[in-house]
């Protein structure tokens, strides 16, 4: 990643964004075959729940977004993988400190639910929508209520906007406490990670999001430095949610078997995203870029460090190392530490089928992985994890910019 220019930082920084719904749809498959569709809306309130509040308190730390008004609550979603620039395609208006609208002229997420029929577009625009807005809210002010002014199912058919809200403060309106899952996802260590702004190597763009707030704000408006910490910040919420997600999941079902959905998410979801990467850097289908795609990739949050050797052209070796990397920690970070080989090795056979990854060494605060390419192997097959994740039209999304 320090190779990119700015340039090519903020197109990937839409990537690692995105990656935020790749995760919730390689997910959602995942619980509705082991554990029935009537799961699925309630792991998505929890897991939105229990992650949004926390890395909504990093982000504004990390951008230096101060106060308690529309104009933070507003910074702060546009730095949100909920809402993924462009895919989420979000406007904004500001009435004054206590009162604000946003709206979605285009919504992936509903895009995807649409054909599933009514009931599932209720089930998200309505029973998710509710209760995890009004939890990010909270994060800044706990006196804010985000409420619809207009949402789906969309009448008449393809209306446009696809749905407005409008977000109040009243002082004299009760705050709206934490949830329990929340405070369990704020105890955890990641929550605690450092994570700040980096030297800028090129001129100009802001620093932090202190002054007045930009309705047309884009990634390419940071500086260099400020946009790596973010793009590091958007990893975070991804991880979070996963931890989120297994925690509820935990609480209600055999452990075990939450490792599974987890692994076969972490799967799915990786394979995708690392096929669009591979795309937005332009390498080619081998050892050097799988190694490059493994070090740009939005699957691994701050406070994991990557380093790898390339041994010849068919074989590396990659390393993570921190603190972080716990066997009992929650999410993605707990089947990293466990030596868990499917997302690593869903990034190396989306380039190339014929690889191959096994364990190299397992100890405290550190997992190695050895990837191997032989031309003369059969290649892989999709794995079904991925053709699921692909159902969802975030997987061939083109961003304009």
């Amino acid at each position: 990643m320090d190779q990119l220019n700015h340039s090519a930082l903020a197109q990937l920084g839409r990537e690692w964004m995105l990656f935020g719904h790749l995760y919730d749809r390689a997910l959602m498959p995942q619980i509705a075959i082991r554990l029935g569709m009537d799961e699925i809306t309630m792991v998505a309130i929890a897991e939105w729940k229990g992650a949004s509040p926390n890395y909504t308190r990093r982000m504004r730390q990390l951008m230096a977004i101060s106060g308690d008004d529309v104009a933070a609550i507003f910074k702060a979603l546009q730095l949100d993988v909920g809402f993924v620039h462009e895919y989420m395609d979000v406007g904004y208006e500001i009435i004054d400190e206590s009162h604000g609208e946003f709206w979605l002229n285009h919504c992936g997420a509903l895009i995807d639910v649409e054909p599933q029929g009514e009931q599932m577009v209720i089930n998200m625009c309505h029973h998710i929508e509710d209760p995890t807005f009004d939890a990010t809210a909270v994060a800044t002010n706990p006196k804010a209520r985000i409420r619809p002014i207009h949402r789906p199912p969309r009448v008449p058919d393809g209306r446009t906007p696809h749905c407005r809200w409008e977000v109040t403060i009243d002082p004299d309106s009760s705050s709206i406490e934490p949830d329990p899952l929340t405070l369990l996802v704020g105890a955890l260590p990641q929550c605690d990670v450092a994570n700040s702004a980096q030297p800028d190597l090129e001129a100009g763009g802001m620093s932090d999001y202190s002054g007045p707030f930009k309705p047309n704000f884009v990634l390419e408006d940071l500086s260099r430095g400020t946009l790596v910490a973010v793009l590091r910040e958007f990893a975070m919420q991804t991880q979070l949610l996963s931890a989120s997600a297994d925690l509820f999941l935990s609480e209600r079902h055999d452990r075990d078997l939450v490792r599974e959905i987890q692994a076969a998410q972490w799967e799915g979801a990786s394979w995708v995203s690392a096929a669009r990467v591979a795309r937005l850097l332009g390498v080619n289908n081998d050892i050097d870029g799988i190694i490059a795609v493994i070090n740009c990739h939005p699957g691994f949050p701050p406070g994991v460090n990557i380093s790898s050797t390339i041994h010849d052209n068919t074989n590396a070796t990659v390393t993570f190392r921190g603190e972080l990397l716990d066997p009992l920690a929650a999410g993605w970070l707990g089947l990293l530490a466990n030596g868990e080989t499917a997302a690593i090795q869903a990034i190396a056979q989306a380039l190339d089928p014929t690889s191959r990854v096994s364990v190299y060494a397992v100890d405290k605060g550190r997992v190695a992985f050895s990837i191997n390419i032989d031309s003369g192997r059969d290649p892989v097959d999709e794995p079904a994890s991925a053709a699921l994740t692909k159902l969802s039209t975030a997987a061939d999304w083109t961003f304009r910019t």
